[in-house]
């Protein structure tokens, strides 16, 4: 599992279709999940930290949680099938040993995470399979591995942790 954050919402220029853009610490990949408009929506607004005057559903799917005594341990985006993402939302009953495990969409489990603060996190199958590289980034991380390399010597492996000596 690879935790990612939310980046932003994007509209499809060719579909006319938003997307909710996930990305990892380093911003080094993207994840870009087509959502509804209403999703996006909700997403938007806990982003922007927009107040509104009656809750929307993932507010009122936060309250229910937090009215039974429970917490959103985190989400995940577990899986793809035919460009269809899969996530999972974790709930712990608190003051208790109970945990659950519920199937959502990734738009649904992405917005109630926003909303409760729990980390997102993605499966490695789904970033192997579904993530955008940003090449610049990967250029200038390979160009510095290079030059590390070019640079290193067998006595730089001396007295390394862990190593054993024969004599």
């Amino acid at each position: 599992m690879i935790e990612m954050k939310v980046r932003g919402i994007a509209v499809d220029p060719n579909l006319k279709t938003p997307a909710v853009i996930l990305t990892d610490e380093e911003e080094k990949r993207y994840l870009p999940i087509w959502i509804g408009v209403a999703e996006a929506t909700a997403i938007f607004i806990q982003l922007n930290e927009q107040v509104i005057a009656r809750p929307m559903t993932h507010d009122l799917l936060k309250n229910v949680i937090d009215t039974l005594g429970a917490k959103v341990t985190k989400v995940l985006v577990n899986d793809i099938n035919q460009n269809t993402f899969f996530a999972r939302i974790f709930l712990e009953i608190l003051d208790s040993t109970e945990k659950y495990e519920i199937d959502a969409r990734p738009s649904d489990a992405i917005a109630l995470a926003l909303r409760t603060g729990s980390p997102i996190f993605v499966a490695e199958k789904v970033v192997i399979n579904a993530t955008i590289v940003d090449k610049e980034k990967y250029k200038e991380e390979m160009s510095e591995f290079k030059k590390f390399l070019e640079n290193l010597t067998p006595t730089d492996f001396k007295d390394l942790p862990g190593q054993t000596h024969e004599g």
